[in-house]
């Protein structure tokens, strides 16, 4: 830190006590005094006594000097030196300067751990009621024919039918693998026959028993 004027005045360093600094004082007012420098015979200015006082009205208000001391631009702490200073003359520390930046230093953590659990006890949650849960129902027949629906062959027609895939073995000929428009054609391994709904030709890989085209 620049040492100030009042410090150079004392002669004491920046961080001196605050005995320290009452002790300088003491020995500069000795030195300085009109009265003094009378007997001795020297000649003097006042504005050095005027000076003297100065430096001492600052240095030993720990408030004033904490300010003159944040003007000078940084040196040791303020607040510390405050606080050793003020058990001599009963004054009340001088609290430190606010940091606006302060709570950007530690900024508070995302609580993964906390996500994790969640996950981990949602995911077995769901597990668990799946478990105890009765299958859906099967999807109600709508003769609209789609892929995997279980057809019933027309041979006559070469059309199908719907049917359900969990009914008696007899009544299902086939099962739709795809479903192409009237003008293209199936594979060569699927049967095609016209949906009867006017949906397109159905891709049908049929059972072993069944019509074929």
């Amino acid at each position: 830190m620049t040492t100030g004027a009042h410090y150079r005045r004392l002669g004491v360093s920046p961080d001196a006590t605050a005995e320290q600094i009452r002790a300088a004082y003491r020995e500069a007012a000795r030195r300085h005094h009109p009265d003094a420098r009378a007997a001795r015979g020297s000649a003097g200015s006042d504005d050095e006594m005027a000076a003297i006082n100065e430096a001492w009205r600052v240095l030993s208000d720990p408030v004033a000097r904490a300010r003159y001391d944040a003007d000078l631009g940084g040196g040791s702490d303020p607040a510390q030196r405050t606080a050793t200073a003020g058990g001599a003359h009963g004054a009340q520390p001088v609290p430190p300067r606010l940091d606006p930046f302060a709570r950007y230093q530690n900024p508070p953590r995302f609580p993964w751990r906390f996500i994790l659990v969640l996950v981990g006890l949602g995911t077995v949650g769901i597990l668990v009621v799946g478990a105890l849960t009765d299958p859906g129902e099967p999807t109600p027949i709508d003769n609209v024919i789609r892929v995997g629906s279980c057809v019933a062959i027309d041979s006559v027609r070469l059309e199908v039918d719907e049917v359900a895939c969990d009914g008696p073995s007899d009544d299902v000929d086939g099962t739709v693998e795809q479903v192409v428009p009237f003008d293209a054609s199936c594979p060569q391994d699927l049967a095609g026959y016209r949906d009867r709904q006017g949906m397109g030709i159905a891709c049908v890989r049929v059972t072993a028993g069944a019509a074929a085209p």
